[in-house]
Formats: C-alpha cells, sequence, structure tokens
C-alpha cells in the first residue's frame, strides 16, 4: 500500500542539422542531380550515431515532354496521303497535359485533312465514356507506335475514334535520393522490387497527397505534368546508423529516376533542398 513511486528521467538526444541545397554546388557540377560538397574540413567531426533525412523541398522543372524523346505522334488518316506528324511543343521541350496533347493531335490532323473551319473534322469527343479523337467523316485513323502514343496507351488503332486508357505522361514515378558516403556505415541495406536495389536516403513519389485536380478533358493532371515546388516531411525519417569514431568529409549526392538512371539535367533549372537530422543515438 506504500509502494513509492518510481520515475526515469529522460533526456532528447542533442541533434545537428545538416542542411543541403543543391543550389551551392560548384561551377564544375552542372547537374543538381550529381555533384559533390567538398570543404576544407569535414563537416561532422564524429559522436553522432544516426542520421535522418527529416525534410525535403523539390524545385521542379524538368519537362515532361522532351523533344526527340517523347514528343513525336504519328498518324495515317484513311482519304488522306502520306503520314500526319505531331510534333507536341512545336520542337521545345514542354510541359504538358493529357487534355493539351488531345487537342494538339486534333489541331494537327484537321491541318492535314483541310479543315480549317468549322465544323471541323477532327474533335476532341466522349463516346460510352472514354475522351478521344474522332473522324467525323468515319475514316479509319491508324495509330503507329511512338514513345508517347505507348505513354498515352492510346486505343482504336484502325477506327475512326482513337482515344487514350490510364495515360501517364510523367517524367518519373519516383525519385531516389542517394549518397554513397553517408549510408555506407549501416549493415542493414536497403531493398527494393526491383532488380536493382541501392540505399538510399528518401524516395520521393511523383504522387499528391490530395486529389489532383482535371485538364480540360478531365483527364488528371499527375505530378510532373507542370512545374512545382513542393516540400515534404518524413516523421519519422529513415535512421542511418553511423559509426561514432568517423566524422563526415566529402559527401557525393545522386538523384536516381524510376528508370534507374540518374535524372536528366534540363537547363540548370532544377534544385532541390535537405535537412538532415545528425543525432548522438
Amino acid at each position: 500500500m506504500n509502494a513509492s513511486e518510481l520515475g526515469t528521467t529522460i533526456r532528447q538526444p542533442s541533434v545537428a542539422n545538416l542542411m543541403i541545397d543543391s543550389a551551392d554546388r560548384k561551377d564544375t557540377y552542372l547537374s543538381p542531380w550529381d555533384f559533390v560538397i567538398t570543404k576544407n574540413q569535414s563537416l561532422f567531426n564524429g559522436f553522432f550515431t544516426r542520421i535522418g533525412a527529416t525534410e525535403v523541398v523539390l524545385e521542379w522543372q524538368n519537362p515532361n515532354i522532351i523533344t526527340g524523346k517523347n514528343s513525336n505522334l504519328t498518324f495515317l488518316i484513311t482519304g488522306i496521303g502520306g503520314s500526319t506528324n505531331v510534333n507536341i511543343g512545336g520542337g521545345n521541350s514542354v510541359f504538358s497535359t493529357v487534355g493539351d496533347i488531345l487537342d494538339t493531335i486534333a489541331a494537327a490532323l484537321n491541318t492535314s485533312a483541310g479543315s480549317t473551319t468549322s465544323p471541323f473534322r477532327f474533335n476532341v469527343v466522349e463516346q460510352n465514356g472514354d475522351v478521344g479523337i474522332l473522324d467525323s467523316s468515319g475514316a479509319a485513323i491508324v495509330i503507329s507506335p511512338t514513345v508517347l502514343s505507348s505513354q498515352l496507351n492510346l486505343q482504336g488503332s484502325s477506327s475512326s475514334f482513337i482515344f487514350p486508357v490510364a495515360p501517364d505522361i510523367r517524367p518519373y514515378r519516383y525519385l531516389d535520393f542517394v549518397s554513397n558516403q553517408l549510408t555506407y556505415n549501416q549493415s542493414l541495406k536497403d531493398a527494393t522490387s526491383n532488380l536493382r536495389d541501392q540505399s538510399v536516403l528518401l524516395r520521393w513519389y511523383f504522387a499528391f497527397d490530395n486529389p489532383t485536380p482535371s485538364d480540360q478533358h478531365g483527364f488528371p493532371i499527375l505530378m510532373g505534368y507542370q512545374p512545382f515546388v513542393l516540400r515534404r516531411l518524413y516523421n519519422p525519417p529513415k535512421q542511418i546508423a553511423w559509426e561514432s569514431n568517423m566524422p563526415i568529409g566529402q559527401v557525393g549526392f545522386q538523384v536516381f529516376g524510376s528508370d534507374g538512371n540518374l535524372v536528366s539535367n534540363f537547363l540548370n533549372l532544377s534544385n532541390w533542398l535537405m535537412t538532415l537530422q545528425i543525432s548522438e543515438n
């Protein structure tokens, strides 16, 4: 009945922040997706055991339609000699939604057919719940396979109505932020469903937390269809083990896309920021 009350004093571990701004990279490193930080002294001189990426800001300016990569579409129309080539962006790399691409295709096909005044021969319409391009003359539209036609998942080739099904023209589905100098000390390594595994600081998924807005034809505007600046917090962040007698000296950062390659640099316009929390336990 007279048991004494016992308590445990808890002391929060001391922390320090390593704050990374890709815009601070030296001029010798053109790309924000692959650079090294070098200083005359170590960044941190030991006495800590954990590293965690608590937040990241992505300043995305990489277009999803890249000239010479996924900017071209080709169609053969019954009754129109030759093929009709559609270049999204007119030779420039651009941000584009699915709705914008459908409008561009319809306009190019009308020009090719000489249908330059209303009522137009080719229009973006809805049929049986699908939104696509209809040839009002009833002639067949043949789709030539290209990277962009695959991303749009265009259906209905050789019919008068072609339409995209679950299109995805995001440049990447996710980004992996990697720094081998910060993860090599940890024995427990990351694993993925992909055949290529690598330890990461964090993974950025190209997906919004809230329902996405729709374009003029009802297709979702997925992350990457437009430029953006977004901040994400990771709570709790991945805790990377560190040997307390090891300093942090020269540190390199690489960002890989979902295709397994370094993210393509586009005119040095994109950047990113990251806060790494250095903890004593």
